[in-house]
């Protein structure tokens, strides 16, 4: 049986920048995805400032860039009766999944294959794939929103993403509408990526794109599991922050930071576990009550209209501050 350090369920986003950071830091990592990339996921295409940093630190920015991702400078967030500009505090990026999943697992620490199962045996892990056996000293799942490995709690939304031809320029347009949110991005290849969170009751209405692609229940909390959790398996960012990606990337990065720091000191799996948990819940509680307490806001007209009309810069900014 194969061992290694650490192995990471899941080689998009997350796992991808999570093994890439691990192994910047010397520690032997695979992650495993059970499918090939590229490959289309629902997502909003957007990098938000913050996320353009995170992949500039990863050393992946340039090369995301030469594959055709596209500056946003400004969002144009509609809301009721309102249109309102709101200018980014540093320039983000507009990108399908395709090109940057394929960019991010591009690296030797990213592997194709189906984690089955997973065994605790003391202080090692026995990770079983479809066709072989690795032991590891450290299990974190980044398999995603509908991961097996770490239980969430859903919520009544789905998404839905699709493409369309021609560009927005360098905005982002968000809407918030009776039946959800979202919003369209310039991506690669003279595209727009829409995506959109929907209300189960009303999602057979926004299934007549062509090219439609619908993921879901989503789940903004997860319950408890013996793994250490990144990206949505971690459970979502709200889509209304706009902050997904920066998200998925700063959870796995922050992930390899810590464990490798761990190994390092020879620390147990739990102690490594308990240290990420309660740094990730600092880092990104506040994101998640923003998100939280914008939507609810939105779902009142009168209050929204009045909050939004008086320093409509001061919410949104936030966001992506």
């Amino acid at each position: 049986m194969k061992h290694v350090d650490v192995v990471i369920i899941g080689g998009s986003l997350a796992g991808a920048a999570c093994a890439r950071e691990l192994w910047r830091r010397g520690v032997d990592a695979v992650a495993f995805d059970r499918d090939p990339f590229p490959r289309d996921r629902v997502c909003g295409g957007f990098l938000s400032p913050g996320a353009v940093d995170l992949l500039d630190e990863l050393g992946t920015l340039e090369t995301i860039r030469s594959a055709g991702a596209t500056p946003v400078r400004s969002s144009r967030i509609r809301v009721h009766d309102l249109a309102i500009d709101v200018d980014l505090p540093r320039p983000g990026l507009g990108v399908s999944r395709r090109t940057l999943d394929a960019v991010m697992a591009n690296h030797p620490g990213v592997q194709q294959g189906t984690v089955r199962k997973v065994q605790r045996v003391g202080d090692t892990f026995r990770v079983v794939l479809a066709e072989s056996e690795v032991s590891a000293r450290v299990v974190i799942d980044g398999a995603g929103k509908l991961s097996r490995f770490t239980p969430r709690h859903a919520a009544p939304q789905f998404g839905v993403q699709f493409y369309e031809p021609g560009t927005r320029g360098d905005v982002l347009d968000f809407w918030f509408f009776k039946d959800g949110y979202g919003g369209r991005v310039t991506v690669e290849g003279g595209l727009s990526n829409s995506c959109f969170l929907i209300y189960k009751d009303a999602l057979p209405r926004y299934l007549n794109k062509a090219g439609c692609r619908v993921t879901g229940p989503v789940a903004y909390s997860r319950g408890k599991s013996d793994f250490m959790a990144i990206g949505d398996a971690a459970g979502m960012i709200d889509p209304f922050c706009g902050e997904g990606m920066r998200h998925a990337l700063d959870t796995g990065m922050r992930a390899a930071r810590i464990v490798a720091e761990g190994l390092t000191r020879g620390a147990r799996y739990d102690a490594i576990r308990g240290r990420y948990e309660e740094e990730a819940e600092l880092r990104w509680r506040g994101k998640r009550r923003l998100g939280a307490f914008l939507r609810a806001m939105l779902t009142h007209p009168r209050i929204s209209s009045l909050g939004l009309r008086r320093n409509p810069e001061y919410w949104f900014r936030k966001l992506w501050d």
